[in-house]
């Protein structure tokens, strides 16, 4: 079983089943009472033909039977694939993968230690620390690059990213053509477009605008998705009080119709194609008008999405690992270990955005490195424990009585390694201890640690005469661009 299979046996729910229900036919009442504001043609003919009524030229209502219907034609699991051809992120119940955010606009310089735009390199480099991390399983091109032409360098983001991992690469893209460019290259890699559609190594990123409109540019890209068989995200963004209503279980109606829409929409263009449902939902900070990401309500609304998510039986996207702080400070580990135990916990299986800083404006190397480590003592905490008749002991407590130890016991030397979690950068020495090895804080040991991984990692690398092909095309994309 690799990391990303992972499953807890210590479980969260934030609705009991009454609540999921009551959600669900309200989601259900917006859609055929309110509608979806749908901005493109193709969609609209969707959803007309398949006999969904217009409230105007551009809101559609889509009635409960055709949202049933499509949860029924839409998977209850999608697998994402590694290069290498093995399955590494099994999106299904409660099972979970991690992975880093996307195109953030800025990174800190780790000469200069000043916030700075992202550029090709940085989107390389950071996906090379995360193909070295065991906890991390999927990867997002990290930063919006500044370095190349504006409205390609999502294409240059997806081949960076994929140059430098083994992992599955979940990317955005600006438009359909650009989409089709991504999966252009990642078929190129995977040795053809059927290989791809089989054994699916990328996973497009899509979402819908709040409150309750779809835009042309995603809702085509939705659509191409499902006919060309493609693993895609739909997941909203509202705040509430903002682009949402100012109650928790307000905003889960609002997100839940918007991913249902999109849902219907797609299963219309292509039943049976791939699709995870999700959302990240948030608040508008009234004093700072920030869009926060390492506040509580993010966490419980992106497990109380998660609850709704397994009462569809659908692939959740979720959120961790990421924080307000500037800095990978104090704040960003406490935003940081609340996020990833709660996303762990709810059984969230698409987890995005570790590294994300300031907001999501920044992402940082040394983040994904200290996530690693959370996600670890997380899923520590969510195996739960195993009582069994050897595992309880009493033999082994009446071997030692109320004399002697534990330490030189066979059954501590055949346990230990199980039972025990082993941190890779915390430190558990003491403070002798700690001066002896130079008195280093963790933001000294992150810093390094990073530093080791781009001096000595390697990631297994494309082989020619596939790289060959993918940069014809990529030749192809900056003629035409």
């Amino acid at each position: 079983m690799t990391s990303a299979n992972f499953e807890p046996t210590v479980r969260v729910r934030i609705l009991d089943d009454d609540s999921i229900s009551k959600i669900h036919e309200a989601a259900l009442e917006v859609l055929e009472k309110t509608g979806i504001a749908i901005n493109t043609e193709q969609g609209r003919k969707i959803l007309l033909d398949a006999g969904c009524k217009a409230k105007d030229s551009n809101v559609i209502l889509i009635p409960p039977e055709l949202v049933e219907r499509s949860l029924k034609t839409a998977p209850s699991s999608v697998v994402l694939y590694d290069r290498l051809g093995q399955p590494r992120c099994t999106l299904e119940g409660w099972k979970t993968s991690f992975g880093t955010g996307s195109d953030c606009p800025f990174t800190i310089d780790r000469k200069t230690n000043e916030k700075r735009q992202c550029t090709y390199d940085d989107v390389a480099k950071g996906a090379l620390v995360c193909d070295y991390l065991e906890n991390i399983d999927f990867v997002m091109p990290v930063g919006i690059i500044s370095d190349r032409p504006r409205f390609i360098a999502d294409i240059y983001a997806v081949e960076a990213t994929m140059n430098n991992t083994v992992k599955p690469v979940v990317f955005t893209a600006h438009n359909q053509q650009n989409f089709q460019k991504s999966i252009d290259l990642a078929a190129a890699v995977a040795g053809g477009i059927e290989h791809l559609q089989e054994k699916p190594t990328v996973c497009l990123y899509d979402e819908p605008t709040s409150p309750l409109k779809h835009m042309p540019e995603a809702t085509d890209k939705l659509i191409h998705a499902a006919r060309m068989r493609i693993p895609v995200i739909f997941t909203p963004c509202p705040s509430m009080g903002a682009t949402a209503p100012a109650t928790a279980a307000g905003i889960l109606v609002q997100a839940s119709a918007e991913c249902l829409s999109g849902l219907v929409i797609h299963q219309l263009a292509g039943p049976g194609a791939p699709i995870i449902f999700g959302g990240v939902l948030t608040l508008l900070d009234m004093s700072t008008t920030i869009y926060p990401y390492g506040s509580p309500e993010l966490h419980k609304l992106c497990a109380a999405l998660t609850d709704i998510a397994h009462f569809y039986h659908l692939p959740m996207f979720g959120t961790c690992g990421c924080s307000d702080a500037k800095r990978v400070d104090a704040q960003a580990g406490m935003e940081m270990g609340f996020s990833v135990l709660m996303s762990t916990l709810s059984g969230q299986n698409l987890i995005h955005d570790i590294g994300f800083l300031e907001s999501a404006l920044i992402t940082s190397y040394e983040m994904y490195v200290l996530a690693d480590e959370a996600i670890g003592m997380a899923k520590h905490i969510a195996k739960g424990v195993t009582v069994n008749r050897e595992t309880l002991a009493v033999d082994v407590i009446d071997d030692i009585g109320q004399a002697g130890n534990f330490l030189m016991h066979e059954h501590t030397l055949n346990f230990f390694r199980k039972e025990l979690y082993f941190p890779k950068i915390l430190d558990r020495t003491n403070y002798t201890g700690w001066e002896k090895q130079g008195s280093k804080t963790l933001d000294v040991k992150l810093k390094e640690k990073v530093d080791e991984i781009l001096a000595t990692h390697k990631a297994k690398p494309i082989p020619a005469d596939v790289a060959s092909r993918a940069d014809k095309i990529l030749q192809k994309v900056e003629a035409q661009a």
